[in-house]
């Protein structure tokens, strides 16, 4: 079981299409949303919501959705059941990754600049590796590599925790898809078929990767 579900949250501007997606979301998820002052805020967490409802409702796992938990450093699971999923968002997008195996998702909207202070997210090879390139090119591969250390935070569930300038995804001078971190062997796969203005990167042990994503559409909601 392995799935990559996204959708656009600008289709959320409709407020129809808002107040049927509200119906999908948990009870929990539907009161934060309802208490966010910033819209684009909002779209961001009901759309990951609502692909979290089409992701339990392709297990046929839909009545687990009032079920989900928190760990004490607050990643999301469901508990007794063989389903593990990871949500992310960014710019107008929201993404869901779901397993039978645990799994951390990133998507990160590619901005036309480097951010400041790269130092704190990259490793002095990946500072040097990305000095071989155009400045356009540079941005792009530092949000790929931004992208593969948010999913592999979010699959290891420690947070912020890790050292992320430890971590680096060169080895002999090339970009690479595995990672050896602490006693495991992890395996990372992008996505960028989904949007060339966004990195989307998905880290699990194991290459038994979904193919391609699904996109989550206006017209798949308004049959509910």
């Amino acid at each position: 079981m392995n799935g990559i579900l996204y959708m656009d949250v600008s289709v959320f501007e409709d407020v129809l299409l808002y107040e049927k997606g509200k119906t999908l979301l948990s009870a929990e998820r539907r009161m934060y949303i309802e208490k966010l002052k910033n819209p684009k805020t909002a779209r961001l967490s009901l759309g990951a919501g609502v692909l979290l409802f089409f992701a339990l409702q392709k297990c046929n796992y839909t009545e687990q959705l009032e079920k989900i938990k928190k760990t004490p450093l607050g990643k999301p699971y469901l508990k007794g059941i063989d389903f593990q999923f990871n949500l992310s968002h960014s710019g107008t997008y929201a993404l869901c990754a779901y397993s039978n195996r645990n799994i951390g998702a990133d998507l990160q909207q590619i901005k036309e600049k480097l951010p400041e202070k790269t130092e704190k997210i990259l490793s002095k090879d990946e500072t040097s590796f990305l000095t071989k390139f155009t400045q356009p090119e540079q941005t792009q591969l530092f949000y790929r590599l931004w992208a593969r250390k948010e999913s592999l935070i979010k699959w290891d569930g420690r947070g912020l925790r890790l050292p992320l300038q430890e971590i680096s995804f060169i080895k002999n001078g090339t970009l690479t898809d595995i990672l050896e971190w602490e006693d495991k062997t992890l395996y990372f796969k992008e996505y960028p078929k989904i949007n060339e203005k966004y990195a989307v990167c998905i880290c699990k042990e194991g290459t038994d990767f979904a193919r391609n994503a699904e996109e989550i559409t206006a017209e798949m909601l308004k049959i509910f």
